[in-house]
């Protein structure tokens, strides 16, 4: 597998494809806490979106591409307020034929990567839901620690979920926590 980790903006060049490519991600993953058609009823909501955070001191946006089709993406969102400005939360997906072959620790490992030589951002943060076992595992081996279980934190019909919070210092190696 050939796979390229490209830096976006608005002017990406498969826009189409990738709002296809998040189509899949929210239609095939039960993990995520918003309906895609109210996020993203169009293309041109998501290339709006997406020069938000590339416009953002910090803010990255990155897809992987493979034969020139976007198999995944992660974005690192900023916080617009004064004293937040060196936090920001950390979304990825990856397509669901392309789920469980090292895509999303490229993308998080590259995301992370910039964030650091950037220099704006020093906490990354994230939520996942607590059933979510693999993207939980792929994220505490990057070097994220569980700081909290948000008890029936999503509510998808009639189903309560938990949610785990989760923290990842920029441009420090994962601490190693001491077991006494």
């Amino acid at each position: 597998m050939s796979l390229a980790i490209l830096a976006i903006d608005r002017s990406y060049a498969r826009m189409d494809a990738l709002f296809a490519l998040l189509g899949d991600v929210y239609a095939t993953s039960s993990h995520m806490s918003e309906a895609f058609d109210e996020k993203y009823p169009d293309p041109a909501v998501l290339a709006s979106d997406i020069a938000d955070v590339s416009g953002r001191p910090g803010g990255i946006v990155l897809v992987a591409e493979e034969e020139r089709r976007p198999r995944g993406y992660v974005v690192i969102r900023p916080r617009h307020q004064a004293r937040l400005r060196h936090t920001a939360d950390l979304h990825m997906g990856v397509h669901s034929e392309s789920r469980g072959l090292g895509i999303g620790r490229k993308l998080v490992e590259a995301a992370l990567d910039a964030a650091a030589s950037a220099g704006k951002v020093e906490i990354v943060y994230l939520m996942v839901r607590s059933d979510n076992l693999p993207a939980i595992r792929l994220y505490e081996a990057m070097g994220f620690d569980r700081l909290a279980l948000l008890q029936r934190d999503t509510k998808i019909g009639d189903d309560y979920h938990d949610g785990v919070l989760m923290r990842r210092f920029v441009g420090r190696p994962p601490v190693t926590p001491i077991v006494a």
